[in-house]
């Protein structure tokens, strides 16, 4: 089995249980999993997990963060049955451990970096924890980046390095009547851009700042092309998804523009509507 093809099955599968996760209905009944298909192109890697969120790669192994806490390890495609690491979470709609990547040079440091939603005196905060593993268990965990705003719905969490060796994080606008997306002080609505070990890189396009774009929504997914250029993938209110070419020091419009339409902001280069 080629092995593109068995990744591509697990992210469309964390991708659904993103979608089932975020949906302000009733949840779909899903079908119960099958081991076997006729479909050769189809292997179901794991079962039982709980609420899978987002996914990192490294060989022969998958991280898997699950929302309530844990993160998961498959590796040569079985699905370990002790996790990696276990967090302290909330129970929100929309929170919980989000985001999940690894360093560049993961094979030699062994670091993880996670995305996970906390309560702080009451207050809903995100941070990002850096951690190092052996043999797929916790040796040590810090936080690397902390007082994220967060809320019940729209906390972003997407993390990625990117080509430059920079880690890259969506954060969420909180709710839909804020406008902290558009303040430059917030860290809310935001693609920021950090070291390795959460300082501020030196050539980020607002001094002193680890924003590198600003108003965005609820970005849930970030890729590069061969060229470098970031695309960053946003879950609209109702409608009005977006995949929007990020670059440095621009401002997506959120809340006051959607997909297009005003000269102030970047207009988004594909608008879905899901409906």
């Amino acid at each position: 089995m080629d092995k593109k093809i068995q990744i591509i099955v697990v992210v469309v599968a964390v991708v659904f249980s993103v979608f089932v996760l975020t949906s302000p209905t009733d949840p779909i009944p899903l079908p119960k999993p099958t081991s076997s298909s006729e479909n050769e192109f189809v292997t179901i890697l794991a079962e039982n997990l709980d609420k899978p969120r987002a996914i990192a790669i490294s060989d022969d192994r998958i991280f898997v963060t699950e929302k309530d806490g844990l993160i998961r390890v498959i590796e040569n495609n079985i699905l370990l049955e002790s996790p990696l690491a276990t967090f302290r979470t909330v129970n929100v709609f929309d929170g919980g451990l989000l985001g999940i990547t690894l360093h560049p040079d993961f094979s030699n440091n062994h670091l993880l970096y996670v995305f996970l939603t906390y309560y702080d005196n009451g207050v809903l905060w995100n941070k990002i924890i850096q951690i190092t593993e052996s043999e797929n268990k916790l040796q040590t965990a810090q936080i690397i980046f902390d007082k994220i705003p967060a809320s019940s719905f729209t906390n972003g969490g997407f993390i990625k390095f990117g080509p430059d060796g920079k880690l890259y994080v969506g954060t969420g606008a909180t709710s839909d009547s804020s406008h902290l997306p558009q303040d430059l002080n917030s860290l809310s609505g935001k693609i920021l851009r950090l070291n390795d070990d959460g300082t501020i890189p030196k050539d980020n396009p607002f001094s002193d700042s680890p924003v590198y774009s600003l108003g965005h929504r609820h970005p849930q997914g970030m890729t590069w092309d061969d060229n470098g250029n970031l695309y960053v993938a946003e879950v609209g209110p109702e409608k009005n998804d977006e995949i929007n070419l990020v670059l440095a020091g621009k401002n997506y419009g959120w809340p006051k523009q959607q997909c297009s339409g005003n000269s102030n902001f970047e207009d988004a280069i594909i608008c879905y509507d899901p409906s």
